[in-house]
């Protein structure tokens, strides 16, 4: 999804991808995709059919009361989910001693995103960090890292109970129920937090089932491809960048990165979808969600490690993130 063309930044507002501008439904793009005005945004934003996966719109509001009947693998994954820009950020945890967030390549595609920006953390005592170093983005991972600037020994604390990294040797099995968080823009104008947990947000595709694969978005499509997995999840621009959960053992699977947008009104129905699954169908791979998986960012992370253009500093961060 993925080039870029800063020239039009200051004019040429975009919805794009699985991301959204944070200060409105519209959206800046890094992708040289085309423009979708403000009433088609707002026509997507209230259009959850668009983007819906089996019998079920799953997308729920993530609020106080709602973590306090959830399960500790939820509360985690929503505490450690916050804003950036117009995507999604998870927290990794603390390596060599910088505080690392995920986030898509289309989220953040250079270091320009860093500057200046603060990553927000709704649930997490509504925090705010400010983005510190840009550590590099990778389009074949669908992947940008960066650090964040933590000066309160309180804050570090907190931080620590809520990382979660990829789960890099982890490899992913058909119906391994998943949970995702962001902040889709489908049915919520406010751009508040979401998750989807129903009974088709899993893996559809085969065990360790990977495939590199172009952008399936017909709305906004982008111009890499980014290793993938097939899954159920609903999700909407906005989401990009959220974590992959196994929703049973916490394990961070993947990232999401895309998905079919608009969905056909077959992908809506559950039994259909299931029957994709049991015989193997090719609709796996052109109708649902896609996610790139841990097992794959953490190849590709130890392959940037070991270059010798990777700057010392990054290379000690991301060989204590990959470390096994």
């Amino acid at each position: 999804m993925k080039t870029q063309n800063v020239a039009r930044w200051s004019r040429v507002v975009l919805l794009t991808g699985l991301l959204v501008s944070s200060s409105s439904v519209n959206a800046v793009t890094p992708r040289g995709r085309t423009s979708i005005g403000s009433s088609a945004a707002s026509f997507f934003e209230e259009r959850s059919a668009t983007y819906q996966i089996g019998d079920e719109w799953g997308k729920k509001p993530v609020t106080p009361a709602v973590l306090s009947a959830e399960s500790p693998v939820f509360v985690r994954a929503a505490r450690a989910t916050a804003k950036a820009g117009g995507g999604t950020s998870f927290y990794l945890g603390k390596f060599a001693g910088a505080h690392v967030m995920a986030t898509n390549h289309h989220v953040f595609p250079a270091a320009y995103s860093c500057l200046g920006r603060m990553i927000q953390f709704p649930h997490l005592g509504a925090r705010s960090f400010k983005c510190k170093t840009f550590l590099g983005t990778w389009p074949e991972i669908d992947l940008a890292l960066f650090t964040l600037e933590v000066p309160q020994a309180a804050d570090e604390q907190v931080l620590a109970e809520v990382a979660g990294n990829f789960a890099f040797d982890r490899d992913l099995s058909p119906n391994q129920e998943l949970l995702t968080i962001g902040f889709g823009v489908a049915n919520n104008s406010s751009r508040v937090m979401m998750s989807n947990q129903d009974q088709d947000c899993r893996v559809f595709s085969r065990y360790a089932e990977y495939r590199l694969m172009g952008d399936p978005d017909e709305i906004n499509p982008g111009t890499y491809s980014a290793w993938s997995f097939a899954n159920g999840c609903d999700v909407s621009h906005g989401d990009s960048g959220s974590a992959m959960v196994d929703r049973r053992t916490g394990d961070v699977v993947g990232i999401i990165w895309t998905g079919r947008i608009p969905k056909q009104s077959s992908t809506q129905k559950s039994d259909v979808i299931a029957e994709w699954m049991r015989t193997g169908s090719e609709m796996i791979w052109k109708e649902l969600s896609y996610a790139v998986p841990s097992v794959k960012i953490g190849e590709f992370l130890e392959r940037i490690a070991e270059l010798p253009s990777t700057d010392s500093r990054t290379r000690e961060i991301l060989e204590a993130l990959t470390a096994r």
